[in-house]
């Protein structure tokens, strides 16, 4: 304690520091918890001045241009465009109120995300980043265990497939879901810390403990868009092993084959006895198919969509458009931004995944790539690709710009990348 008084404060400190603090808000929006009683837009504002204000502090210190342009500042363009484009251009004079609250969420969104991908590049602090996310999820997972520690009684393993016999319980996030992408999150920074040879808190025990605590949670919450997502990025990242593993070829061609019969089984019969339109139909997303896209259809507004809301908005039917919940990433984008949007987001995920595919560090870019996939995945079920509101996007946005922005390729940069723990060791 003595040792943490005296401990000098610098910029990196700070950054750390003011990045706990935007953690701690948001989760007072995913959990039922107010961590910071303070209003999240002032927190968003505050923080990416504090951010950037950094970065130019340091940038000038080391007297370096601004702006670096790499793939990074590419994928940053095309998001800020679009939010501009179809938040202020293409309004649906209907939705405007609803357009205006969806383009000031997704800027302070970006805002956050941008200024601290500069602070991370800029201080080579990824390290630091991914432990201060690590601390405050650990934080927040046994506070929210152990005052919720009756949900516990409700666990069976053995129905969180099943949809007519599985219990749910939330521990006191706002959704089953958001405490299934909440712990499948914690688990990818645990993840990736490992591989860069990091131990948080410096015993593994302490780690391995949160880790069951998470998993317990994860299965409470019975969320199979998380689960499942869990298994893609398994078999993705094992897949890519595979690839550049020295067995057989013909060991690896069974292994593979092997694969993909699990993957196929899985997602047309899977472990519900259901088949996968069947699940469709009990989780209420058919309505996809059958209402919101021949709504979009007959709409004539097709280049442009129908205009920005929330999923929320969409769900109620509080638009003059009957579309019901969208709860899929790109169909959602269809609607809401036309043609034009999803031009847009095809080119944002082509630059997303050639950017990974260039990571030199082969350890990393398996993890990012496997990552990247089960991100994409997981947005077939809900509105969280490269959008706002979800606690995951704050880490997963910034670990893909990070990578994007060349830090991996650097070998001295990626050697001299901070952490904030004198007690981590190498694994």
């Amino acid at each position: 304690m003595k040792k943490l008084l005296y401990t000098r404060i610098t910029e990196k400190t700070i950054a750390l520091f003011l990045f706990a603090f935007l953690l701690l808000s948001r989760a007072s929006i995913t959990t039922t918890v107010n961590f910071v009683p303070l209003n999240t837009t002032v927190v968003q504002v505050a923080y990416s001045g504090c951010m950037f204000m950094l970065y130019a502090f340091e940038k000038i210190k080391r007297n370096e241009k601004f702006g670096t342009f790499h793939i990074s500042t590419f994928l940053s363009i095309l998001l800020a465009v679009y939010i501009v484009i179809f938040g202020k251009v293409y309004i649906n004079p209907p939705l405007s109120q609803y357009t205006n609250g969806i383009f000031m969420r997704q800027t302070l969104f970006l805002l956050v995300v941008f200024s601290t991908v500069a602070v991370t590049c800029v201080y080579h602090l990824f390290d630091g980043v991914l432990l201060t996310a690590y601390y405050v999820f650990t934080f927040i997972i046994l506070f929210q265990f152990l005052t919720n520690i009756t949900d516990i009684a409700q666990l069976n393993v053995a129905t969180v497939f099943n949809d007519s016999e599985r219990a749910r319980v939330t521990y006191g996030f706002s959704h089953y879901n958001a405490l299934g992408a909440f712990c499948i999150c914690y688990l990818m920074i645990w993840i990736i810390l490992r591989k860069r040879g990091q131990m948080p808190f410096g015993n593994k025990w302490i780690n391995y403990l949160t880790l069951l605590v998470s998993v317990i949670m994860l299965f409470g919450s019975a969320s199979r868009n998380a689960i499942s997502g869990f298994i893609v990025f398994s078999l993705c990242y094992l897949f890519m092993v595979l690839r550049e593993s020295k067995i057989g070829q013909r060991v690896r061609f069974f292994v593979e084959c092997t694969i993909a019969i699990i993957v196929v089984l899985f997602f047309s019969y899977g472990l519900t006895g259901l088949s996968f339109s069947d699940l469709l139909n009990q989780s209420n997303r058919e309505t996809l198919l059958e209402v919101a896209l021949p709504t979009f259809l007959k709409s004539g507004r097709m280049v442009v969509g129908l205009g920005l809301a929330s999923n929320e908005i969409y769900g109620l039917n509080q638009t003059p458009y009957k579309t019901y919940w969208l709860d899929n990433s790109y169909i959602y984008v269809l609607i809401t931004s036309g043609y034009l949007g999803c031009v847009f987001y095809v080119i944002m995920t082509i630059i997303l995944f050639v950017g990974l595919n260039r990571v030199a560090n082969h350890a990393l870019r398996k993890i990012f790539l496997s990552l990247a996939i089960m991100y994409m995945y997981s947005a077939m079920f809900e509105t969280t690709l490269f959008w706002a509101g979800v606690m995951q996007n704050y880490i997963y946005m910034i670990i893909f710009l990070v990578a994007l922005s060349g830090c991996f390729n650097n070998p001295s940069s990626d050697n001299n990348i901070q952490n904030i723990s004198s007690n981590n060791v190498k694994k």
